[in-house]
Formats: C-alpha cells, structure tokens, sequence
C-alpha cells in the first residue's frame, strides 16, 4: 500500500511554462509539487525550470521530475509529478491565496 503524501494536492488546473516547451496543464498541485500531463514526459531525474501561471502572475520555480507514468510507449501522453527544490515565498503566499479563492478540492491521499 502506498503512503500517504506529506502535504496535500488540490485539484487546480494551472498552466506550467518549462523553458523550450509548448505549454502544459496541472492536474494538481500542492507547496511541494505538482503533477501534469503532456506529449512523452519527461524522464525522472531531469531537473526543470519554468514557471506557474497563478491568477494574473507567473510564478517562478525550479523543480525535478521524479516520476512518470506513460499509457504505451515512448511517444504516448502521459503524466509526471515534480517536486519543487526552489521556490520563492512569494510563491508559496500566492499559491495559499490562489487555493483559498479556489476553495478545497483535495485530490486522493494515495496518488
């Protein structure tokens, strides 16, 4: 069985820009990290830079894939968690804001 995540995952579809990359969306987030589908994800292991469009603000950060799901193959969608190893408190006090706004939509403990 799996174990619980440190800090919980709302489900907020927020768009990430990752330099040299089309757009993608979020399936959820939390202070710690986020998970997003797209077009072959990348490999675990592979630092990320980009940024989080929360409201009208694009939030800076630095993160690193650490896992990836794909449905058949190498050029199949599929998703990705990253965890955040740098990240600003600006970032963390407008994602708060963002979450409250948006009210609570807590994704699954064990995903």
């Amino acid at each position: 069985m799996p174990l619980p995540r440190n800090l919980p995952r709302f489900a907020h579809r927020l768009t990430v820009r990752l330099r040299g990359m089309l757009p993608v969306y979020t399936h959820d987030v939390s202070e710690g990290g986020f998970c997003a589908d797209m077009l072959q994800p990348l490999k675990p292991g592979t630092p990320i830079e980009g940024s989080i469009a929360v409201g009208e603000s694009e939030l800076p950060f630095q993160g690193e894939v650490v896992w990836t799901r794909r449905a058949a193959g190498e050029r199949v969608r599929g998703r990705y968690g990253v965890r955040f190893t740098h990240v600003t408190e600006e970032f963390r006090r407008r994602l708060q804001e963002y979450r409250k706004m948006q009210g609570k939509r807590l994704v699954r403990w064990f995903t």
